[in-house]
Order: structure tokens, then sequence, then C-alpha cells
């Protein structure tokens, strides 16, 4: 898998944006959903927190008022009355029993029984006779505890009821307050959710009070077994919360039901699943376009680099593309021109620097001045019987040596030498006309040169400048620019006309026959060197001309020229 990645810039992107896209969605999906579960698990855990502590503060308070309630009328001198009198009708009992239940009239009922468990008084209209057991249940209870008991009804409900004691400890009758599930009701319905269910058992878990009434057996079992066996509460529809109420022993359950089922975990899983697997097609579809819309430039650039390579240089990519690919074509189409452009520069740079070379030759060897320099040689030899004749031989030898030998760069030195030959055998030529000087430090003797460089120089100066004089003025002189060597030839003859100089300055301009040695020069140097070296020239008519020759310091040919 990883070499097939590898293997291609467009498996590549593909991949790339593959991930890019796909493991965000899938991330975000997943994340979501948890999160979505966990908030909403957490949301409802807070809210039956709260509805616990309401539910808890209401049935404290129960209690608490039915005791306060409760030990008020078992302490009162107008209920010890009314019992000892048997239960004779009491404006005042009534109104006693009223004020004290107030409280308590929205969801209990106060009444009062004689030592023989008759109801005399109670806090309901039209209650009816009805009499208790004093052996057993909620009498019974009261009986044997000094304070308050509490006993869940056979039905639906919670007494709780306190024995009215004589100062010699005889029961006289019983306080009993009486709260039925309606009354569990009244007091607890605004304390929970409608959707939530809540339960109030006994220490023995007998029911007291359910708010589901139609399944409350079965929800206690539930319940009960589950803390018998140790199982967690709940199942994967509902969740149950306990909490106990102190010193009565009873103990109020919640339970609520969960959002997230296991038939909707199914569906929401399914629903992830069908959103990651659209997520996965519309992914690879995106990536393969976009893969596919970024590789074909590259694809096609690379082609076009092999057919480069095997030596087509006349490819070109054609792309209408505005963006960096289709500012590489044009780049790489503007290379192979270029390319193109340097191949037939370099072939024409070799041609001309080879006829450069060969005039250079020809106008060293140059059958005129050859035959010049002879016939001077023979007038003097016949004429005169002088031993001049001997060094212009000796002069002309050494010359042809140098012009036919191998070495293109001889160091400064010797070039110097022979251009004092050169000097010599002109010196005769032109009847000692003009005298020469040279002007060069020894730092600069052993710099590498072109060799006969300077002849052409010194033969324009001669030819066209000093030749019909009889003081002419000759000189060489060196200097130095950073790393170039600067390498100047003077005279103080006629000048160099102004049209010459111009097309001394623009090497593409065609010289004068006379003038071939300094264009000639100025090409190979240019060649050799690069376009910022070569010839310069200024000449005032008539006060002579300086002709200057730049080269590089080290001497070293310039390979990209």
């Amino acid at each position: 898998m990883i070499s097939w990645i590898k293997s291609s810039f467009r498996n590549r992107i593909f991949v790339t944006v593959l991930l890019v896209t796909l493991l965000p969605m899938l991330l975000c999906d997943v994340f979501v959903m948890q999160i979505a579960i966990s908030g909403s698990e957490n949301m409802l855990r807070q809210q039956a927190t709260e509805e616990l502590g309401r539910l808890e503060e209401k049935l404290k308070g129960m209690l608490e008022q039915a005791d306060e309630v409760t030990e008020e009328l078992a302490e009162s001198t107008v209920v010890r009355s009314a019992l000892r009198r048997g239960g004779s009708d009491s404006r005042l009992l009534y109104q006693f029993l009223y004020q004290k239940s107030s409280q308590m009239r929205d969801y209990a009922v106060a009444e009062i029984y004689d030592g023989e468990g008759r109801r005399l008084y109670s806090s309901e209209s039209s209650p009816g006779e009805l009499k208790l057991p004093t052996g057993w249940g909620a009498l019974r209870s009261a009986g044997e505890t000094q304070g308050l008991s509490m006993q869940a009804d056979s039905g639906s409900g919670l007494s709780m009821s306190r024995a009215v004691r004589s100062y010699d400890g005889g029961i006289l009758g019983y306080i009993l307050v009486r709260v039925s599930e309606t009354g569990f009701d009244s007091l607890l319905g605004d304390s929970f959710s409608s959707a939530d269910d809540v339960f109030l058992l006994d220490g023995t878990w007998r029911q007291i009070y359910s708010s589901d009434s139609i399944h409350t057996r079965e929800r206690v079992e539930e319940l009960r077994e589950a803390l018998l066996s140790g199982r967690e509460l709940g199942d994967g529809y509902y969740s149950v919360y306990l909490s106990s109420l102190g010193e009565s022993g009873f103990t109020l359950a919640l339970r609520q039901p969960r959002i997230y089922t296991p038939a909707v975990m199914t569906s929401v899983y399914y629903a992830c699943l069908m959103m990651g697997l659209l997520c996965l097609v519309l992914s690879l579809v995106c990536a393969w376009m976009i893969s596919r819309y970024l590789s074909k430039p590259v694809k096609e650039l690379d082609e076009a680099m092999g057919r480069v390579e095997k030596g087509d240089y006349e490819v070109e990519l054609i792309s209408d593309r505005s963006d960096e690919m289709g500012r590489l074509s044009s780049s790489f189409n503007r290379m192979t021109r270029e390319y193109r452009q340097n191949l037939e520069r370099s072939v024409q740079h070799e041609r001309e620097l080879n006829e450069t070379e060969l005039s250079m030759l020809q106008a060293q060897l140059n059958p005129h001045f050859l035959y010049n320099t002879l016939d001077s040689m023979k007038w003097l030899g016949v004429t005169n019987h002088v031993p001049q004749v001997a060094a212009m031989a000796t002069g002309l030898a050494a010359l042809l040596r140098a012009g036919i030998s191998g070495d293109k760069l001889i160091p400064l030195e010797q070039e110097l030498e022979l251009l004092e030959k050169y000097l010599d055998i002109q010196s005769v030529r032109f009847e000692d006309r003009f005298t020469w000087e040279t002007d060069i430090d020894e730092s600069f003797q052993h710099c590498l040169v072109p060799k006969l460089i300077l002849q052409p120089l010194v033969e324009n100066a001669i030819i066209h400048g000093v030749a019909n004089m009889d003081d002419g003025y000759i000189k060489l002189s060196a200097s130095a620019q950073e790393d170039t060597l600067i390498l100047a030839v003077e005279d103080n003859g006629q000048g160099i006309a102004p049209e010459i100089l111009e097309k001394l300055k623009n090497p593409e301009r065609e010289m004068p026959a006379g003038h071939l040695g300094l264009k000639n020069v100025d090409r190979i140097v240019r060649l050799y060197y690069g376009r910022e070296y070569g010839i310069s020239a200024r000449s005032e008519p008539g006060r002579g001309s300086r002709v200057e020759l730049r080269l590089p310091m080290s001497g070293e040919e310039k390979k990209d020229a």
C-alpha cells in the first residue's frame, strides 16, 4: 500500500485528499454522537438529582408537620378532656383540630380516636363512623411507641399515629394523620417530571406511594431484586435513583426514562453508518476528481521532461490554466526555448571562435607584412651591409614560432617579449619614426593573457596612428580594477575616426577592413571571458588615441560565456 502511494504523485494526492476529507467527517460523526449522548445523560442525571432533592424536601417537611401536629394535639387539654368525656361533640375541639391541621389539609387528614379505636373527630368533612383495631396496625404501633409512629397502609398511603396518654401512663386515645395516594399526588406532583415515576417505600420495602399505579408491584419487585443481587439499578430503558429519608427508614426511588434506549441507539448507529458510507463515497469521488485535476499537468510535465531527456528539445506544453500549474507549464516552455537558443548560441560561438582564431592567424601571417619585412631585410642587406637583417630574421622567426605553438594562454611577461620583437621589426620597417615605452608593474607580469593579443592593438596604433609621423610615440601600461586587468595602448597619432569608435562600442556592427584586428581581439576576449570583458577606446582627432583591453586577473576562461 505504501509503495503504491509513493509510486505516483496522483496516488499521493488521492490518499491525502481522501484522508483530509473523510477522517474529519468520521471523527466529527463519532465525537458529536458521543458528546450528544453524554450531554443528554448528564442533563437527565442532573434533572433527577434536582427532582430527588425537591421530593426529599417535601417529604421531610410533611413528616415534621405531622410530628408537630400530633404532638400538639396529644398534649392538648382540650383533646384530653374530650377523650375523658367519651367523645362528646365539642365545637371547640373541632376548631382546635381544624386550626392545627390547616397546613396539612391539602394532602393529609388528621383524626382523633378513643381508646377503643373508634373515630371521634376528623378534619375531613362527613367522615362517617370508623373503628380501627388497637391490637395491630397503626394504633397498636402508636401504643407501643412513645413518639410518632409511621406505617404503610394496606393499600396505598401512609398512617402516622401518636398515642394520647393520661398522666398515669394509660392510653386515652390516638391521634392519626393519614396521607392517601391522592394526598401524595397533591404534595409531590409538582416536584418531578410527568415522564418520571416516584416510589416511596418503608423500611421493609412495602409500598407507601407510587406515581405509577398500574405497574407498581412489578417495579418494586424489580428494584428489590436488583438491590439484593447487587446488579445495577435500571436497564437500557430506565435509570433509577435512590435516596434514604434519614431516621424514618423510608426510601425514595425516582425512575427516569432514558432518551437513548437500545432501539434509539440502534437507529443512531444505523444513521451514523449510513452517513459514514455516504461520506466515504463522496470523499472517494472528490479525491479522485481533485487528484486527476491536479496530477494531469504534472503527468504532462513529466512526459515532456522525459522527451527532453531523450533529446527532443522541440517539445512544448499547451495549457490554458492560470494557476501555479499553468505558470509552471509556461516556465517549462521558456526553459526549453532558452535551452534551444543556448545550444544555438553555443554552436554559433564555437563557430565564431574558430573563425576568429583563423582570422587572427591569417592576420598574424599577413602576406603583406611578411613581404614588406622580407623586402626591407633584402634592401638593407644589399645596400647597407648592416647586422639588423639578422635581428629582423631572428625576431620574425620567434613570432612565427609563437604563432604556430599550441598554447592559447601565456604569461604577460612572455607576451611582452613577443611584442618587443614585433616592435623591433616595425621600428626597422618605419625607419625609427616612432618610439615606444612599456610601463607595467612587476606584479602583473605573471597574469595569463591570450597569446599575441597585444600585437593587433600595437599594430593599429602604428598603422593608423604614428606611421606617417617623424616623432611618433606608443606607450603600453597595465592597471587593475578589482579582479580585472586593464592593458592600455596609447599613441600620439592622428586618432581614431568617430565612426570607428562607434562601431567598437557595438560589437554587432561590421568593422572596416583596416580595423579587423581590433574587432577580432574584441570577439575573442568576449567569447573566452564574457561580455563584460573586451576592448574599449577613446580618441581625440590629431592628439592620439587610447585603446584598453579588459581581461580577468585570473586569466581563466569563463565556461558559460
